[in-house]
């Protein structure tokens, strides 16, 4: 059995041979550059560390890596890397190490010590202090404005820092046939070389680009006080995440696997808002474009919602969500447990194998083996469950607690 056909089984809820393995097939599923580099010491890895995600700080993978921790899915991305030497450049993460970041990313460090993140039109969308292993957005288009625009132009979808895209989307799909051509001929290139599962990283978020552009505080107003404005913003939304999947699917469905969503709509204790609202003003329009995957594919439909989230799920899975991550099982009303059985014959957990926010961090190599276990069990009977920890392997996290997450989920998963 090859990985692909592991996962698929998995997600159509059936046990493979195995527990399918997840590390870095998507931009909270990843590793930090800065403990990637010191995989990288302790392994002896060859390929340098590329820093794809420059606002989360996080580095591809690598097939050196995927081999060692048995890795059975994958970031379309990768298959963009390209020319190492004509199209990436040097770049020095806050710990001092090295990396690359992609020729296209203009990111500069000022005397200060300040990291500033420019879009491609030179306007500075994001800055990380010395200090931060992350980027903070620090433009936001119509931010300073008291409502939403009747009318809204090109700025509804660029001047975000979220507009410093990485790959593929650095190409423009949409508008340049040339570049369209390039992205369709190298996934069906790629779809040849390798029988991982591909996923496909779009977001298409709703909350959370409302709060790009808005800021975060002034869009939850704006669903509050201004629900014409805030249906207005997020119709255009909806017509623009229509056109980008119609690009992607109409040639590519058949050589990715996975598409995936995100749209972080709990907070540690609960959803943002009343459920009630969520479903009313959000899932319709996540219907809409999960219903397009589906319809116009074989793929199934991944979504990213961090947080307290368990009073969603039953909106999301008839809105025809097929995988949920990163199960945080540290937040309210997130018991492993109460999801297996409420949720598990509808739902795929891609992720919730290891708490991040705890032992994955703080832990021993022990105590991270004993929870991997411990998820297994809940997560793993009857399919349904592909290995990750919750979120992203982050930059203070111990070389020997990585080795342990992995070959525990390696030697535990094993039918």
């Amino acid at each position: 059995m090859n990985s692909r056909e592991r996962v698929l089984l998995a997600c159509n809820h059936r046990e493979a041979d195995r527990l399918p393995i997840d590390c870095g097939s998507m931009r909270s599923t990843g590793i930090s550059a800065i403990t990637y580099n010191k995989l990288k010491t302790t392994l002896g890895l060859k390929q340098p560390c590329l820093l794809y995600d420059f606002q989360q700080q996080l580095a591809y993978v690598g097939d050196e890596l995927r081999e060692r921790f048995h890795v059975d899915s994958m970031d379309i991305g990768e298959a963009f890397i390209g020319d190492l030497d004509k199209e990436w450049k040097p770049w020095v993460l806050p710990d001092g190490t090295d990396c690359l970041i992609p020729n296209y990313m203009d990111a500069r460090r000022e005397e200060n010590g300040i990291t500033y993140l420019y879009d491609s039109s030179g306007i500075r969308v994001g800055q990380q202090p010395p200090s931060s292993f992350y980027v903070d957005q620090v433009f936001f288009p119509y931010g300073d404005l008291d409502s939403i625009p009747d009318e809204l132009d090109e700025q509804v979808y660029s001047h975000t820092m979220w507009d410093v895209p990485a790959l593929p989307f650095n190409l423009d799909l949409a508008n340049s046939e040339e570049d369209y051509r390039e992205f369709v001929s190298v996934i069906k290139a790629f779809r040849k070389k390798t029988d991982r599962a591909l996923m496909i990283s779009i977001g298409h978020s709703f909350l959370e680009f409302g709060g790009y552009i808005r800021r975060p505080e002034n869009f939850l107003c704006d669903i509050l006080l201004d629900r014409s404005g805030t249906d207005r913003l997020l119709g255009v939304l909806e017509e623009r995440y229509l056109v980008k999947l119609d690009r992607i699917l109409s040639e590519v469905a058949d050589d990715i696997d996975i598409v995936q969503f995100g749209d972080d709509l709990g907070t540690q204790n609960g959803p943002w808002m009343a459920p009630e609202m969520i479903r009313d003003i959000f899932v319709p329009h996540y219907k809409k474009l999960w219903d397009y995957v589906h319809n116009h594919s074989k793929c199934k439909v991944f979504m990213h919602n961090c947080g307290a989230i368990s009073l969603l799920l039953g909106y999301l899975i008839d809105a025809g969500l097929d995988i949920i991550n990163p199960v945080q099982t540290t937040a309210a009303n997130m018991d492993p447990v109460m999801l297996k059985r409420e949720f598990g014959k509808d739902l795929t957990f891609w992720g919730g194998g290891c708490e991040a926010q705890g032992v994955l961090t703080t832990g021993t190599p022990e105590e991270i083996r004993d929870q991997v276990r411990k998820r297994i069990e809940i997560f793993g009977k009857d399919g349904g469950f592909v290995f990750n920890q919750i979120h992203n392997v982050l930059a203070n996290v111990p070389v020997e607690n990585v080795l342990a997450l992995y070959d525990a989920a390696y030697e535990y998963g094993k039918y």
